[in-house]
């Protein structure tokens, strides 16, 4: 007896771990992970590069490269090789980088898609081997990125965050908040020659103590709202600065020699166009006066003095000035000596700006997936942000550099590849890249994250799902939602299911804020699409949630599992599952972090699901009570879409700053 029953412990305790997945999975980074060649013709623009590196920092030894969500990265050999150097249990972006003596100040956040969170001011001295926390320090509920932080000689430092400003004069170990401002947003700070304090954005703010503090903007030139104004100290000339903005579509130069007290203008040209809150940067050469550099999408350089600029940078491939569109930060150790932070990648240059090198090396790897596809011969084609689309086939990445600015999501049909461009749907050849055919539905709007889903068993008839649901077959479009009335709502989740294709089950994003009001997020059809009734009312977290992904078995099609968007704060609803066809719904978020969802899949013929934050990516299956992240070598990395191939045993996770990964499916997911 005392032996069947030890028989039946271990046969249960076998039973029940057997459904648990490993604790750590042997994910393995596809790339790309260096620029892939493109096929763009000589002199035509490309998308070619990486990925949004946000903030660059050289130093002596080291060059550091902070991108927007991908974590930060260090090179030793100036830019040969790059070495992932953050190890962060959630996705933070690297918004900016200082360097005071051994020690390295990083700033963190993401800031795409409203996700603004970060954790503060973090400190290395082992180069970036390990990090610590500042003095100032944010919950990532507080959704508070931090863009900039400068620090003098004497252990005083100067921060912000788009609406606050900070100060330290014990060398960041602690911080006092000293304005705070919901109408700013700032995006830079400096600490003159003086000791004098700046801060740039809408706004420019000056302080000479650190409390008190004056705004300066109309002291500028411009009688108009400022989209960002940014300044540069002459280090020849203490007393004089320059500040650059935009008015329309005019680039403006104030300059001022009373250490930034009166201005008046110095250059307003067509010429240098498009300075906005993401990109208005201004340089002057530490060691020569006359020569200024600017970055908005391209870089200029002026040699006397700001007076005029040529033009720096083309995206034209095989130009010797070749450099990616969007500056996003630079640093000009000298006039012959300038480094840019781009949408895709890190650009030098040794001769004034007449050339530039990409060095964007070896290891950098962290493109942006916005959508990603399996053709019908296991190759996959990935859309990414400011970067086209790329190929992925024999083990060897392509970039279709004629497809240029964002890429989305893309679908194979039997006339070609389906892709989204700049948020416009258009039908391509991807062995003759050279062009493309409109075939957006009707309609204005044109959502760049919007989703492309086959018909179940009908490979030529799909779904756009954008601002609407838009049925596309033999040709024919057909608006499946207009009489829902959604206006400028983004569909969020869209689900047919794969056995039962009359059952259609959709949703727009942003919550009701009204839990009195519970109607006109949520919606399920029988009928594939010709009626829908609204079923928000029988969710009533979505009165302060939205639905960012929807899935349904295809052996019991009222299953439903819904993930949700917008963060939490105390108790976690990031998943919720029904059973009966969306009537009744269970909170199904155990093992969930409260973080922001992109959408939640199931594995074909099992009751596995995955759901992917921000975090990264979870696991469930019937038998198991929580959810569990499949841990390894991946970064906790937004994951924007995934491909589930059954057949082959294979995950593809398209990450939205650190590429694409690829996981071999355990075969024990596959039973359950």
């Amino acid at each position: 007896m005392r032996y069947s029953v030890l028989f039946f412990c271990v046969l249960i305790t076998v039973s029940f771990y057997g459904q648990i997945p490993a604790k750590r999975y042997r994910w393995k980074q596809l790339g790309p992970i260096v620029t892939p060649p493109s096929n763009t013709d000589v002199g035509k623009s490309t998308a070619v590069g990486l990925g949004w590196v946000q903030d660059v920092l050289i130093t002596d030894n080291d060059w550091y490269a902070g991108s927007m969500t991908g974590g930060l990265y260090r090179s030793s050999n100036s830019g040969k090789k790059w070495k992932k150097v953050d190890d962060d249990t959630l996705q933070l972006g690297t918004l900016c980088l200082l360097n005071v003596g051994d020690t390295i100040f990083r700033g963190t956040g993401l800031t795409h898609y409203d996700e603004d969170f970060g954790v503060g001011l973090l400190y290395s001295v082992n180069r970036g081997r390990t990090w610590n926390p500042t003095g100032l320090q944010f919950s990532p509920l507080d959704k508070q990125p931090l863009w900039d932080v400068d620090a003098d000689k004497n252990g005083n430092m100067l921060a912000c965050t788009p609406n606050e400003i900070y100060v330290s004069t014990d060398a960041s170990k602690t911080w006092k908040r000293v304005y705070r401002d919901e109408t700013c947003d700032f995006r830079e700070v400096h600490i003159d020659m003086s000791g004098n304090l700046w801060v740039c954005g809408t706004k420019l703010l000056y302080s000479s103590d650190g409390h008190s503090w004056q705004d300066k903007t109309s002291a500028l030139s411009s009688t108009m709202q400022l989209g960002r104004v940014s300044i540069s100290q002459d280090a020849q000339n203490p007393k004089k600065f320059l500040a650059f903005y935009g008015e329309k579509d005019r680039g403006v130069i104030d300059q001022s020699y009373d250490g930034g007290q009166t201005w008046k203008r110095l250059y307003d040209s067509r010429k240098v166009s498009r300075a906005d809150i993401h990109h208005t940067e201004i340089a002057i050469a530490p060691n020569d006066s006359n020569v200024v550099v600017l970055g908005t999408y391209r870089a200029y350089i002026s040699t006397d003095g700001g007076k005029t600029f040529a033009v720096s940078t083309t995206p034209h491939l095989n130009a010797a000035n070749f450099a990616h569109d969007d500056i996003r930060d630079m640093q000009v150790n000298g006039s012959d000596d300038i480094y840019l932070a781009t949408d895709g990648g890190v650009f030098h240059s040794s001769d004034s700006g007449q050339t530039w090198i990409n060095k964007t090396g070896k290891g950098l790897a962290i493109t942006q997936i916005y959508g990603m596809h399996q053709l019908a011969d296991k190759s996959l084609v990935m859309g990414c942000q400011d970067l086209g689309y790329f190929h992925y086939t024999n083990k060897k990445w392509e970039h279709l550099g004629r497809y240029y600015g964002d890429g989305g999501d893309a679908i194979e049909t039997s006339q070609g590849l389906n892709i989204l461009l700049g948020g416009r749907l258009r039908s391509i050849d991807i062995n003759n890249p050279r062009g493309s055919k409109n075939i957006h539905p009707p309609t204005r709007t044109n959502p760049f994250v919007a989703k492309l889903i086959h018909y179940p068993d009908a490979s030529d008839t799909f779904f756009y799902v954008g601002n609407d649901v838009w049925k596309y077959s033999n040709g024919l479009k057909l608006n499946l939602t207009k009489k829902l009335d959604g206006k400028e709502e983004y569909v969020s989740g869209f689900n047919i299911n794969s056995s039962n294709p009359q059952q259609l089950l959709m949703s727009y994003d942003q919550p009701t804020w009204k839990a009195d009001k519970l109607v006109g997020k949520f919606y399920k059809s029988i009928d594939g699409g010709e009626t829908w009734k609204d079923i928000t009312a029988n969710l009533p977290i979505l009165a302060w949630r939205y639905i960012s992904g929807i899935t349904t078995r295809s052996d019991k099609p009222d299953e439903i599992v819904v993930s949700l968007g917008i963060m939490d704060d105390d108790d976690v609803y990031k998943a919720f599952r029904s059973t009966d066809g969306g009537i009744s719904w269970t909170n199904y978020s155990d093992g969930l972090p409260p973080y922001q969802t992109f959408g939640v899949w199931r594995i074909a013929n099992t009751s596995g699901l995955l759901l992917a934050s921000i975090e990264g990516l979870y696991y469930r299956n019937d038998r198991m009570e929580a959810w569990q992240k499949l841990s390894g070598k991946i970064p906790s990395v937004a994951i924007r879409d995934i491909v589930v191939d059954e057949k082959n045993r294979k995950i593809y996770a398209a990450t939205y700053g650190s590429g694409m990964w690829f996981l071999k499916l355990p075969r024990k997911m596959l039973k359950f």
